[in-house]
């Protein structure tokens, strides 16, 4: 009777424990070092740091201090952590379901007198025991060495912290585990689970870019899309749990940017596991060594590979024979590599190279992919001439990288909401669709335009026109693409807020140099601080700013250009000063060119006395110089000079120089 009972037992229990102690036993190296990580990275890093921390602080703060800050810092492996979680997700998967595919292992194990619902749920568990013993192991030791070194009155500060590591982490494992042992169960081939398993965790985001790539082809000045936020983004595990665990810091807390969103991915652990053990109960023990073994998927295994093969492959051969500007040409590329993706898929199916047969099923998924690229060339649904009307659009960023000189007056990533520059913008938009297949001999410059809109309904358009040909006999052609370049550069209010003058105020001046002043003894361009002077030369830059003296921009390096600016430049760089008076970071640099116009620069700069050893070269490449390179002066090998004030022969030149860079013409001499 009794050995009815057990029997009955056995066949009716969901779990075997003697199926689960052998399984941990059999694969215990691999929870073992995962745990022996966490350890060190944890408890053992937290002891190490505590009894020595007048070595890592230099005897600043306690023991005590410097504990609490490691602790409270602990959920800043959350975000590394998630791609150790998918690697063991993986490795612990392919141990306890490995017998699937092996035959001889799979018939031994389904001949054992247990349900296959049992010999699942055991191995599932022990795999997830892989992961999440080892992690609350960790958890628990760090929980006791923080509550024996740190004094009561910090545990509140401490222990949330390692608790939100536990359980993000523990989550993120669940979700893995889950995710690999269902992929595991479409498989029966050892080596086919971690390609499933890459694949299906990218795959979204892998589609989503090889279609926006093709579309980047096809239409001019499509850009791709950030999929943030959206279906690829959350059926991308790793890509949306990286974000999502990253973390906040508060004064007494650390908490990480989407708690909601990593429980919903275990939550989908959990869906993904029921899954998993119902594809198992179907599951032909004989489909071991199968690239795959359901045979309702094979199908979609193989559209799939020769559709990823057909974009990927053929966006690259495009590329690397130079003619992936030609729709013709990459459109036969893709139908090409999609008929060999499509063989390959039937050979692994078939696992055979007598393949030839289903050519005519070849030819479906070819024309197909056919299909797509006529939808992309024909563009039924007007994505390339996409323009969207003033009255949609909320901001637009402008990015228009055009316009003489090289300095901060470049329309570089401005944020427009004023519908006057929005109309002007969308006006610009507008003339470079028309001109996209323009192409003459008086190109006078091309330009790098990026548009980006937020619209009124919180969607996004963005297009990049890497680029667009200008005219000089155009230039004052109202309504032309060069005309309206023109406006955008010349327009006051945007140079003033490119060069962003208010917003460099903000912080404190740290440095002021003269860029590439003509050495006349050595012959080559020299840059020179100004630290002493940088005040009185930044408000005289103000003045000659709104004077209109300093700024103006040019569509064309002419000469008139050449003419109106010098070589040099004045930059200034701002930044935040910390409570002891130390520099602390960078935010804002402001270079300006300056121009023979500006005569309150160059009256600072008349009394700092440079003397005669320094010339201010006009900006022509024709002036002999072998320094110029490209739209730029190459200041490689250049000096520094520091010019102080105080030094008794700067003070004598300054009563008997003349000014520099007069009215009488571009290049200015310090005489003596």
């Amino acid at each position: 009777m009794n050995w009815e009972v057990r029997t009955m037992r056995s066949g009716t229990s969901c779990f075997n424990g003697a199926l689960y102690r052998k399984t941990m036993a059999r694969f215990w190296p691999l929870w073992a070092l995962y745990g022996l990580f966490w350890m060190f990275a944890i408890p053992l890093n937290l002891m190490n740091r505590y009894f020595n921390y007048l070595r890592w602080t230099g005897g600043t703060g306690t023991p005590q201090d410097l504990l609490l800050d490691l602790a409270q810092s602990i959920p800043e492996y959350l975000a590394p952590g998630v791609w150790l979680a998918a690697l063991m997700g993986l490795l612990c998967a392919m141990a306890c379901f490995g017998y699937l595919y092996d035959n001889r292992s799979a018939c031994m194990m389904h001949a054992l007198p247990m349900r296959r619902e049992t010999l699942f749920v055991t191995q599932y568990l022990a795999g997830l025991s892989f992961l999440l013993l080892p992690v609350a192991a960790v958890a628990l030791c760090g929980v006791l060495v923080e509550l024996a070194l740190l004094p009561p009155s910090m545990w509140a500060d401490a222990l949330p912290c390692l608790a939100v590591w536990f359980l993000a982490h523990s989550g993120a494992c669940l979700f893995f585990f889950s995710f690999a042992a269902f992929c595991a169960m479409f498989t029966g081939h050892i080596l086919a689970l971690p390609v499933f398993y890459g694949v299906l965790n990218g795959l979204a985001l892998g589609v989503y870019a090889l279609i926006q790539s093709l579309l980047d082809q096809f239409y001019y000045g499509f850009f791709f899309q950030d999929p943030s936020g959206g279906p690829v983004y959350y059926l991308t595990p790793l890509y949306a749990l990286i974000d999502a665990n990253g973390h906040i810091y508060n004064p007494h807390s650390w908490s990480i940017d989407d708690p909601l969103l990593v429980a919903i991915y275990a939550g989908a652990g959990v869906v993904l596991a029921v899954l998993a053990l119902l594809i198992y109960r179907a599951r032909q023990v004989e489909s071991a060594g199968d690239v795959v073994s359901i045979p309702l998927v094979r199908p979609l295994f193989q559209i799939g590979v020769a559709f990823c093969a057909g974009l990927s492959l053929g966006l690259f051969t495009a590329l690397f024979f130079g003619c992936y500007e030609d729709p013709l040409a990459l459109t036969l590329c893709a139908l090409i590599w999609t008929a060999v993706g499509f063989f390959v898929a039937e050979m692994l199916l078939k696992k055979s190279f007598r393949v030839l047969g289903a050519w005519k099923r070849c030819l479906a998924m070819t024309a197909a992919m056919a299909a797509l690229c006529l939808v992309c060339f024909l563009d039924p649904f007007g994505i390339e001439a996409r323009i969207p009307q003033a009255g949609e659009v909320a901001s637009v960023r402008l990015y228009l990288e055009s316009g003489y000189p090289y300095d901060s007056g470049r329309l570089s990533g401005l944020e427009l909401t004023d519908p006057q520059h929005v109309q002007q913008v969308i006006d610009l938009h507008k003339a470079i669709i028309r001109d996209k297949d323009r192409l003459e001999d008086n190109i006078g410059n091309s330009v790098y335009v990026s548009l980006d809109y937020t619209l009124t309904d919180g969607t996004r358009l963005t297009r990049r026109y890497s680029q667009v040909f200008l005219y000089k006999a155009e230039e004052h052609a109202e309504g032309t693409l060069t005309w309206q370049v023109g406006q955008l550069i010349s327009d006051r209010s945007l140079v003033t807020q490119a060069y962003g003058f208010d917003q460099a105020e903000q912080g404190t001046l740290m440095e002021t140099y003269l860029r590439s002043v003509y050495n006349t003894r050595k012959q080559s361009y020299t840059d020179l601080s100004m630290d002493d002077y940088g005040q009185q030369l930044w408000q005289a830059v103000k003045a000659d700013f709104d004077a209109g003296n300093i700024g103006k921009r040019y569509l064309f390096d002419d000469e008139e250009r050449s003419e109106n600016t010098y070589v040099t430049d004045l930059s200034f760089t701002w930044g935040h000063m910390n409570k002891d008076g130390e520099q602390e970071d960078f935010y804002r640099s402001v270079t300006v060119t300056l121009t023979p116009q500006a005569a309150n620069t160059l009256a600072v700069l008349e009394s700092t006395g440079l003397g005669n050893d320094y010339q201010l070269q006009p900006h022509s490449r024709d002036s002999g110089d072998d320094d110029y390179v490209d739209g730029g002066w190459d200041r490689s090998g250049s000096e520094t000079v520091s010019i102080e004030p105080d030094e008794p022969a700067m003070d004598d030149l300054a009563s008997s120089y003349g000014v520099i860079g007069g009215a009488d013409g571009p290049t200015a001499t310090i005489t003596g």
